[in-house]
């Protein structure tokens, strides 16, 4: 028996049974334990989805599983109850592109978006797309390696350590999931003060409730006396970006995490700053950094989780009730 969440269409979500993958090749058996609901996930369900996708589409690309069997061609370092998470970009490993960026594949697939994803109890998946977990006390951390690994990649990997290093205050645009992923990832790279806005007090004071040294939050928009030499986009606006150009303290970086469409800004304010743009996309080079920190910070990062679900309860919570949760993170119990 393989259980799994099948998006049929939009608004058609309904729990069915999957067959039973056998592995192939390099390709490791995962039975998955539990899946966290990403944006992305949403707006597959509410068709509002931009990238490219399909359907019918088996959701979920943040998880976390154990190992239960390997193809023939798969390393023998796999055991039957390895702890392991893996990348939502498929990617081939030897085009032009993947020696680049791997989120740029030119082949590139998403799982859960355009492949069968990890919202069933038993998946198969490549080796090289899959990264061993620590054994902590609670496991549901770890499925959200995948958006802490965004984080990493875009602030960490994007803008490097030598410009890190001179940051002494950050602000981060959002406080979704990213968002506070981004918190995490600028601490671990050493920036002292940190403030996050958002226009939720419900999730500011998750943040707050952290107790974090240096990190301070922002009920709507900062003072325009205040500036910043690094920025994080995660709220995906564009007001939000144009507001962050004009936060920008002379030769800042900012960051882009949030999906954009057009923005209309002034772009001679980016010239007369000197300020750097910079713009990611995908998790892929984030995993190890992201599956480090959730080791040290693990008993901060659950607290993310703002709801819990069974398999079945996942249609009529995306049905009902959603579009006015302020949950942060949903997890659901595939087990």
């Amino acid at each position: 028996m393989n259980k799994g969440l099948l998006l049929t269409a939009p608004g058609d979500l309904r729990t069915t049974d999957l067959p039973l993958p056998t592995p192939s090749g390099d390709q490791v058996l995962i039975r998955v334990h539990q899946m966290a609901l990403c944006g992305s996930d949403i707006k597959l369900y509410q068709g509002t989805y931009k990238a490219p996708h399909r359907y019918p589409i088996v959701i979920g690309h943040e998880w976390i599983g154990e190992v239960e069997g390997a193809g023939p061609q798969a390393s023998a370092t796999w055991k039957e109850g390895d702890l392991v998470t893996g990348e939502c970009s498929v990617f081939c490993g030897c085009c032009p592109a993947c020696q680049r960026n791997r989120n740029y594949c030119q082949s590139i697939e998403k799982m859960g978006i355009t492949l069968d994803g990890g919202g069933a109890q038993h998946i198969v998946v490549s080796e090289r797309h899959l990264h061993r977990c620590p054994v902590l006390s609670d496991s549901s951390p770890l499925a959200l390696t995948e958006p802490l690994a965004v984080a990493v990649q875009g602030i960490q990997k994007r803008v490097g350590a030598n410009t890190l290093r001179q940051v002494r205050h950050a602000l981060i645009f959002g406080c979704g999931g990213i968002g506070i992923m981004s918190v995490f990832a600028l601490l671990d790279a050493g920036v002292p003060n940190v403030t996050i806005i958002d226009v939720a007090e419900e999730k500011l004071a998750l943040v707050r409730s952290f107790g974090l040294p240096g990190v301070t939050t922002s009920l709507g928009d900062p003072s325009s006396d205040q500036s910043f030499d690094l920025i994080v986009e995660a709220a995906g606006t564009g007001p939000t970006l144009a507001r962050a150009i004009e936060l920008a303290a002379p030769c800042a970086t900012i960051v882009c995490l949030g999906h954009q469409g057009s923005v209309n800004t002034d772009f001679g304010l980016v010239l007369r700053k000197s300020l750097s743009i910079v713009a990611s996309l995908g998790s892929c080079g984030g995993f190890e950094r992201a599956i480090d920190i959730i080791s040290k910070r693990h008993d901060l990062i659950s607290r993310m989780i703002t709801r819990r679900l069974a398999m079945d309860d996942v249609p009529a919570y995306l049905a009902r009730e959603q579009s006015t949760a302020q949950d942060v993170k949903v997890m659901i119990d595939l087990t």
